[in-house]
């Protein structure tokens, strides 16, 4: 791989957060911040002469995918959400399997998608609680944290350039921890 030629960092507010919008409108709109989730590569201990050695694992383990979001005064993106884990729980639908993907959009320093990072069979495991408090001095707008699970995610574009994850052998493994999945 060769030294790259675009010196520009890259910027924490350059960023789109998609998900389905017919279901979703207000979350994916409203949402002020994602974190790329990090990744694990387990390593085997191998005992030999006394010591043990160090080997690469064989599975890769992803962190959870995190959002926030502003909420709405009439708190439509909050009820989306309820909604979704209900749904999720009480199954009112038994041919929906109420996992959508989502995709993180990055932007460049000109304001253009750079990259695009795809999340698959996305659903949510936690929402966190919001705090009403009369006592503040200045209005801070309330936000949530959302936290979703999903099965994989890939690199879809660079530039324009369809990313291919390594091959793994055939199929996708159940990962550690985490979202799960992996390349």
């Amino acid at each position: 791989m060769a030294l790259t030629t675009n010196k520009n960092f890259l910027s924490p507010v350059g960023f789109g957060f998609k998900i389905d919008t017919t279901e979703f409108p207000n979350l994916e709109y409203f949402c002020t911040a994602v974190n790329l989730p990090g990744i694990t590569n387990g390593d085997t201990a191998v005992p030999y002469r006394g010591v043990n050695l160090a080997f690469s694992g064989d599975r890769m383990g992803f962190e959870d995918l995190s959002i926030r979001f502003n909420i709405t005064e009439n708190m439509e993106n909050y009820i989306e959400t309820f909604n979704w884990m209900h749904n999720l729980i009480q199954k009112k639908d038994a041919d929906k399997t109420y996992k959508n993907d989502a995709t993180l959009l990055i932007y460049s320093s000109h304001n253009n998608v750079n990259q695009e990072i795809r999340f698959y069979d996305v659903f949510p495991i936690q929402l966190s609680s919001v705090e009403f408090n009369a006592q503040g001095t200045d209005i801070e707008y309330l936000q949530a944290d959302l936290v979703l699970k999903y099965t994989s995610f890939e690199f879809a574009s660079i530039q324009g350039v369809t990313q291919t994850p390594p091959n793994t052998g055939g199929g996708q493994s159940g990962g550690s921890g985490g979202g799960g999945g992996g390349y």
